[in-house]
């Protein structure tokens, strides 16, 4: 999630002007032509109500300022940076102006300070505002690209530049209202304004104006932080005004123009802070977002660091696994290359036997290999049917060699019944457990199917007499890359089980070990019962071949 403040000089996207803000100026003006008929009306002098007028739009201004300066910290846009500096002249100037009323105050509406300094430094202060707000943004504009990249990148440094501009701003208008003051034309004779008060507030109404054209001209394209100069913009002009028609200080007019003042300063301050919220709010849900996606990063990171390490660990394990039978096949075909004639048939036969296993155990390796590159854990695809319980067995059974086959015995407890999963998946784990139970010992084998006690899942079981898995091993069966240790070679790489195990859960099913007594194991395969009758199973193929990385028997 973005937040646009806009580009560094001022123009963002063109956006709606919000209907509220209008609605905000134009009252002003409406207000303004209501009081303008009684503006000249006197009511009783209340000097420390319009100290307090003044105190309040100082503090509404430094917090607008305050905001600004955020924002501008957080876009880096420099036309932000401009109106806060208007805002900031605002409130510092709202300093030597209330010194200066406490001493007209003392000193008599008649003195110098009341007809000279003080209004003079009331029209610095309300003209000056809406005069920096145009100027900065013709500034700005005009700006050197350098300059505004320099501004952009060391942000602190360029707003500390700018409050030292206009602290010296503040202090060169006030050194230069007190110290001329016996030569600037008097704008005050007692409560009444002079002409040349009349025209330095007309000259301020005029700049007022053009500077409300100016900001408005642009406003589509300035951010929401900054368009509310608008409302403010329209305050001074309404006080302007209001100060044409009544030309006496203290008179209703003069208290309207300072409240439509404050009560501006407080609309703006308002919608700033209704947009920080906004802004606020955005940056939380991006903040969020982030955090999301970072714990997903993360946990992909770890999903790769683990499958990097599966690679790695199929690659030395078959590497290591691998040397035994092409030992064994260099060994034999060595000898058979080289004592071919002083070998018996017996012996020769013996050899091709010998090469035949072992190019079945590599053979073995290369399909478990291939299933588990291909089906990481959860990624396996399942084609799920009703398949029959006699059907399965009956498929491992038939194709065990005739030797196998032979030690090994099938039942099927429950008639009829079929498990509800993939038949290639199904074919593959019971195939695994037989050839195991085969392989590591020499007694009879016994394969059966039963229900489970809730009758919801049938149990598949391979048992066998041999001298079962040791204790401590148990745990770590069907895990990836584990074997249990002969006393006769190793074959296979330890990829069935956990291969079994793979199979088995993707068809929501699960394998387990158990112990027999008095010695052999148990493998079992537990699968979800189907609930309907499995005829149309009857007729599976088996032996097609499969794309999602499952070996076929």
């Amino acid at each position: 999630m973005a937040v646009d403040l806009g580009s560094a000089a001022g123009r963002p996207e063109e956006v709606p002007i919000p209907r509220v803000l209008w609605a905000c100026a134009v009252a002003v003006f409406i207000a303004t032509l209501l009081v303008a008929p009684i503006a000249t009306h006197r009511p009783p002098v209340r000097p420390n109500l319009a100290l307090v007028l003044f105190v309040l739009m100082a503090a509404a201004d430094l917090l607008t300022t305050h905001l600004l300066l955020q924002q501008f910290l957080v876009g880096g846009r420099l036309a932000t940076l401009g109106l806060s500096s208007a805002y900031l002249y605002s409130s510092l100037m709202m300093l030597p102006y209330a010194v200066m009323f406490a001493q007209v105050q003392r000193r008599g509406p008649s003195s110098i300070w009341a007809e000279v300094c003080l209004p003079w430094l009331a029209a610095f202060l309300f003209f000056g505002f809406p005069v920096l707000v145009a100027v900065q943004q013709r500034v700005v504009a005009a700006l050197p690209a350098r300059l505004s990249r320099q501004a952009q990148t060391r942000r602190r440094a360029a707003a500390a530049i700018a409050a030292a501009l206009i602290l010296a701003l503040v202090a060169a208008v006030t050194g230069l209202v007190i110290g001329a003051a016996d030569r600037l034309p008097q704008f005050y004779h007692g409560d009444t304004q002079t002409a040349a008060g009349g025209w330095v507030v007309g000259a301020g109404l005029l700049a007022a104006a053009v500077s409300l054209l100016v900001v408005a001209r642009d406003l589509r394209h300035r951010p929401p932080v900054e368009r509310w100069v608008v409302v403010a913009i329209s305050a001074t002009l309404g006080s302007a005004t209001l100060h044409i028609v009544a030309t006496e200080r203290y008179t209703l007019g003069w208290y309207a123009g300072r409240v439509a003042m404050l009560i501006s300063s407080g609309v703006v301050l308002v919608a700033l802070l209704a947009e920080t919220a906004t802004l606020y709010r955005q940056l939380s849900a991006a903040h969020h977002e982030l955090s999301r996606r970072a714990e997903q990063l993360a946990a992909a990171n770890l999903e790769l660091e683990a499958t990097g390490t599966w690679k790695s660990d199929i690659i030395a394990t078959l590497t290591h696994e691998i040397n035994q039978p092409l030992a064994v096949i260099s060994a034999y075909s060595e000898e058979l290359t080289h004592e071919w004639d002083t070998t018996t048939d017996d012996e020769r036969r013996a050899a091709v036997q010998a090469l035949g296993k072992r190019v079945d155990q590599l053979l073995d390796m290369a399909a478990h290999l291939l299933a588990l590159c291909r089906a990481e854990p959860g990624q396996i695809h399942t084609q799920p049917v009703a398949l029959p319980v006699r059907q399965a067995l009956t498929r491992v059974t038939d194709n065990l060699p005739k030797k196998a086959r032979k030690r090994v015995d099938a039942t099927c407890g429950q008639p009829g019944a079929a498990v509800w999963a993939d038949p290639v998946h199904t074919h593959e784990v019971l195939t695994n457990f037989v050839t195991n139970a085969v392989k590591y010992s020499s007694g009879d084998i016994h394969l059966s199917a039963a229900l489970d006690d809730t009758g919801n899942d049938i149990l598949f079981a391979v048992s066998d007499e041999g001298n079962g898995v040791p204790p401590d091993f148990v745990a770590h069966l069907f895990d990836r890359f584990t074997q249990v240790g002969q006393t006769g070679p190793r074959t296979g790489a330890g990829f069935g089980l956990y291969l079994s195990k793979l199979l088995a859960e993707a068809n929501h099913g699960q394998v387990w070990y158990e112990d027999v007594v008095p010695h052999g194991s148990r493998f079992i395969l537990r699968l979800p019962r189907a609930q309907q009758s499995p005829q149309t199973a009857a007729s599976l193929d088996l032996s097609l071949p499969r794309t999602d990385g499952a070996p076929n028997a």
